[in-house]
Order: structure tokens, then sequence, then C-alpha cells
């Protein structure tokens, strides 16, 4: 009933409407806008967090977590921002539209590799 209102749903910690421009976190409290999501790893949620708090404008970048087998057409590029090497589509759960991602692998150590993460998105149209 409440999502059916505020169309994007309501912060389950703040209760304020979450901003349709951002779709993991609440831009208010910065609280996760799914309060289960986790990458397993207590240092790249950590991070991933710390990256939510230092948004300022609702259209800023951040990272966020993306399971790899939500993406298609992942292709491998050159000359990305961030040290970014692939770009994918991403069908966004909430808003059920495909968006246009840049990745970057995260590397915990000499065998072990985390896949993607988003880091900054735009609108496939």
């Amino acid at each position: 009933m409440v999502k059916e209102y505020y169309r994007y749903g309501l912060c389950p910690a703040c209760l304020w409407q979450l901003e349709p421009a951002i779709n993991a976190f609440c831009y208010w409290c910065k609280a996760p806008a799914f309060p289960n999501w986790t990458t397993s790893n207590k240092s790249l949620d950590s991070f991933i967090v710390e990256s939510w708090n230092n948004v300022k404008n609702k259209y800023d970048a951040y990272i966020q977590w993306i399971e790899y087998s939500l993406l298609t057409d992942v292709q491998q590029m050159t000359s990305l921002r961030h040290g970014c090497t692939h770009i994918a589509k991403w069908l966004e759960p909430t808003a059920n539209e495909w968006i246009k991602v840049t990745l970057k692998q995260i590397v915990i150590s000499d065998t072990r590799s985390l896949n993607f993460h988003q880091v900054k998105y735009l609108r496939v149209k």
C-alpha cells in the first residue's frame, strides 16, 4: 500500500520517500533501501556505505553491489574512469528498466576476487 502511493517506496529507517535517482540507499539518512543487502565481505560493505555517505547531490556517483548474474551484455572497455574495466546492462529491479552500468572488479587477495560492482550508472533508453 505504501509503495503504491509513493512510487519508489519509503525508507525503512527514516520513512522518507526514496529518491528515484538513487536505488541502493536513502538519500536522506543513507540507510540501505534493502536492509538485508550484503556482499558477504565486511570490508567491502563498509567501503560501499562510505561511498553512499559521500553523496551530497542525488545525481552524484556512488558504488552499489550488483550480483554478476543480473548483468547482461558485459563488454570490456578501455579508457573508463575510476579504474573501471567493463560496461554492462542491468535490469534494475525497483524501476524494472535497463540501466547501463560501468563495472570494476574487486580483488581481495591473489587467489580470490569478487565480481563487479557498479560505480556509476546511466539510464538506457
